[in-house]
């Protein structure tokens, strides 16, 4: 190609042309306005057209060697009427692509590039694209969307193309380096799935891990044997891509203090919802003394998030084990608040002792309400037991998390964290209820039947949650909600693994929201109501019956769960005395409203006697007058 360029440098070219120079890592091409240097040793090249940022790219058409990786210089003629936005020629089979740095004509280089075959060029050239025009693609985050998505699809047109090559051996792993990334791609055979047959240097403590990275490597990355089972070994190309640069990751001003690496299978394939994560441990610097994380990029919305990851740190090595595979980084973040290892786990004894007892009394509230029910029950009483009903759901189904967590299949993690869900759902529609029932018996007062009234609470109370869990469960091979959830104790690092809902993001939209519909409906009532009964207890003939109606407003208050937005008070930091108030009046709510119950019907069956008796004396005296 040199000897090709070295022909044009002749006497009497035309006076407008373009001109490239190229040696001892200097770049310098001048065409009219247009002036491309490089005198950096990052070897990224500057482009400027009328002092206005350009991109520029030249290659050998034969070989499709990027002309700007050789020493040469050549110039070329181009017609005085060239613009900004064009292809020319600089020599036989040499061609160059220049483009304004605009939002539009770079969004048409990489959808362009999108529909290439040539997937390692492209790559290049996606990369030179990012780094010319730095400035647009740091302020467009759309833009920078799409880069990424681009570069995935690259990713996997590039593993294709080896595969139609035949490169892939079992085995023998392929090392691939594109300047701005480098690709480890390891195929791993059946002989592969064991620890010994891996590749050498696997010191990791879990017989269940498979390193496919190199020793010494860093990052260093292992995947749980029993998951790659499951994929047929035609399909069983894992391709560890090391990132250069953590810049185009920075979406939302994040600050990363190790590489990114991405790991990706052949065929788009991913592994998820692992009941053995994944682990990586990337090397960091010693003098970082801030909070560090674990984090995956959300491919969809390109996010970056914590949610299945568990993070550990000693002095310069940072181990992450997570239940997916997508691409990992280690960030700083601002502290978090944590909880003392002591008071977590007395709030834990507080928390299994209170369900436990909630459960016994809710279930001895159905049984109750089941034997002694009457034709024409109070409504009242129908609500109560419903909401103890809802409570004994979440009560049960709560001691069950981290039973499901420990089972196999992982189905049953799924169902428990489903169940757990909508219980949830339905004692905050059932706290609704009673809100709107005191509301119409107490404070609308007038104009209170209504027909099929207790049907029409119970669509309300079970059909709304059976809705929602019901939708997020048919949505299961679109996204996984329900699963395999870990909460980390940060002082200790200790992990504890639930069934729960996995997307942090989901979690405050159902749960989060709606209960804050209900706090603020509740609250409401039980405000209005408190009003009113302090001003009954200062009238004359009610004085003295402030303990009694102080209990009553107390009670309310816990069949409101107006008690639960203690959780509003303790968010974004710790607060102990909150967490504890928290944990003892919620776990125990269902024993609180079976103690309820059983007062109302204290007080009915004292209500009956004494109309009874009434009844008999008035009868006595009807019969004394007779005589």
């Amino acid at each position: 190609m040199s000897l090709s360029l070295v022909l044009l440098l002749l006497p009497g070219i035309l006076s407008t042309e373009v001109c490239v120079n190229i040696s001892n890592g200097v770049v310098e091409m001048k065409l009219l306005d247009l002036v491309v240097t490089d005198e950096r040793d990052d070897k990224i090249f500057n482009c400027m057209h009328k002092e206005e940022p350009c991109y520029i790219n030249c290659t050998n058409m034969l070989n499709g060697v990027q002309l700007f990786y050789n020493n040469s210089n050549a110039c070329s003629p181009v017609c005085s009427n060239w613009n900004l936005t064009a292809n020319f020629n600089i020599g036989p089979n040499v061609t160059c692509r220049v483009a304004a740095c605009t939002r539009n004509q770079s969004e048409l280089i990489l959808k362009s590039v999108n529909q290439s075959r040539n997937g390692m060029d492209r790559m290049v050239e996606i990369h030179l694209l990012r780094l010319m025009c730095s400035d647009l693609f740091s302020e467009d985050q759309d833009l920078q969307i799409l880069f990424l998505k681009v570069e995935l699809q690259l990713i996997h047109l590039i593993m294709n193309m080896m595969k139609e090559q035949g490169k892939y051996v079992p085995g023998v792993m392929h090392q691939l380096d594109l300047k701005y990334m480098a690709f480890n791609i390891f195929p791993i055979g059946n002989k592969n799935l064991t620890r010994n047959e891996t590749i050498t240097g696997n010191e990791n403590p879990d017989d269940n891990l498979i390193k496919v990275s190199q020793p010494d490597s860093d990052p260093s990355v292992w995947l749980p044997e029993d998951a790659l089972g499951k994929i047929k070994e035609d399909r069983r190309v894992v391709n560890l891509v090391n990132y250069q640069s953590t810049q185009q990751f920075e979406l939302h001003q994040e600050e990363f203090v190790s590489k990114v690496t991405r790991i990706e299978f052949l065929g788009m394939h991913s592994l998820s919802n692992l009941k053995t994560p994944i682990e990586i441990t990337f090397d960091i610097q010693s003098n970082i003394s801030e909070e560090v994380e674990c984090q995956y990029m959300e491919e969809e919305g390109s996010n970056w998030k914590n949610d299945g990851c568990r993070t550990s740190r000693n002095a310069t090595v940072v181990t992450c084990k997570c239940n997916h595979t997508t691409a990992f980084s280690v960030l700083l973040v601002a502290p978090s608040p944590s909880i003392p290892p002591e008071h977590w786990k007395i709030l834990s004894y507080i928390s299994y002792i209170g369900c436990g007892l909630s459960a016994f009394c809710s279930a001895l509230s159905l049984m109750i309400y089941v034997v002694t029910r009457k034709p024409r029950e109070e409504p009242s009483i129908f609500i109560h037991v419903s909401l103890s009903g809802a409570l004994f759901l979440l009560n049960s189904s709560f001691l069950l998390t981290e039973w499901g967590a420990r089972w196999d299949p992982g189905w049953v993690c799924e169902l428990i964290a489903a169940l757990v869900h909508y219980s949830l759902l339905g004692s905050f529609s059932w706290m609704a209820v009673e809100g709107l029932h005191l509301y119409l018996l107490l404070i609308k007062v007038f104009n209170t039947e209504y027909n099929h009234y207790q049907l029409k609470l119970s669509l309300f109370g079970w059909g709304i949650p059976a809705v929602v869990v019901g939708v997020t469960w048919s949505l299961k091979d679109v996204k996984q909600i329900y699963g395999l959830s870990t909460l980390t104790m940060l002082d200790s690092n200790q992990t504890t693994s639930i069934c729960w809902i996995t997307d942090i993001t989901y979690l405050y939209a159902t749960n989060v929201v709606y209960f804050s519909l209900v706090f603020i409906f509740n609250s409401g009532i039980l405000l209005i109501l408190a009003v009113r009964v302090c001003c009954m207890v200062t009238t004359p003939t009610r004085k003295g019956l402030g303990w009694r109606t102080a209990t009553t407003v107390a009670g309310i208050t816990c069949l409101l769960g107006v008690t639960w937005g203690l959780a509003f008070l303790g968010s974004g930091y710790v607060n102990l005395p909150i967490l504890y108030l928290f944990c003892i009046l919620n776990s125990t709510q269902g024993a609180f409203i079976f103690f309820w119950i059983l007062g109302l019907a204290r007080i009915e069956r004292k209500r009956a006697l004494e109309a009874k008796n009434a009844s008999v004396s008035t009868n006595d005296s009807k019969v004394t007058s007779v005589k």
